[in-house]
């Protein structure tokens, strides 16, 4: 898939279609992710730790940005980042970005055309919560219940097509290995997922 991406992204295609074979190339990026992730979760990998980094989260936050505005552009859909506090973070940074992606994707996955995705990045006391909300059907009270276990797809209210069931098990995961949680709730607008994280 990748390589094919590739080559079609070599010609001069219309914008449109440019755009279209960038989301297939990040897509296939985002698989790779999962697979990498199972092996390390499965494997001998799971015992390696890796070290935290500093970071700014302005500097994380731009790359969000960039993430959100791809996936919204070939939905399409709104994409809304207001700015974030200018704070310094010791993160699990590959963790940390994978699991904004993984809620940015699925807000957009869940999102009808046209709908709204907004990014926001607050700090309360120690604690920083990193929130994505989007305009579609919301959560129903079993994925409320048990949308961070592995492979939860059995969710009648939100489509299925392509999605695996890891996104928010990954979200969650990612949180709780910077002493964290996931937070999943609804809003009169649609579904709100936050990574609540200490500040340290």
């Amino acid at each position: 898939i990748s390589g094919n991406a590739e080559l079609l992204a070599e010609d001069s295609l219309p914008a449109a279609q440019e755009e279209m074979v960038n989301t297939i190339l990040h897509s296939a990026i985002r698989l790779q992710d999962y697979v990498a992730q199972l092996r390390a979760m499965t494997g001998s990998e799971a015992a390696l730790s890796r070290e935290k980094e500093r970071v700014s989260l302005p500097a994380l936050a731009e790359g969000w940005r960039e993430v959100g505005q791809s996936l919204c552009g070939a939905k399409p859909a709104a994409f809304r980042c207001p700015d974030v506090p200018k704070l310094e973070l010791a993160v699990y940074r590959g963790d940390l970005d994978r699991a904004v992606s993984n809620l940015l994707d699925n807000a957009v996955r869940y999102t009808p055309v046209g709908g709204q995705i907004t990014l926001t990045a607050f700090r309360e006391g120690d604690r920083l919560t990193i929130a994505v909300e989007d305009s579609g059907p919301g959560f129903s009270p079993e994925a409320l219940a048990r949308g961070e276990q592995a492979f939860f797809t059995s969710d009648a209210s939100r489509p299925q097509e392509g999605h695996m069931g890891m996104g928010l098990y990954f979200a969650g995961q990612a949180a709780k290995r910077h002493g964290g949680s996931l937070r999943l709730a609804n809003t009169e607008q649609g579904a709100r997922a936050e990574l609540v994280l200490p500040i340290n």
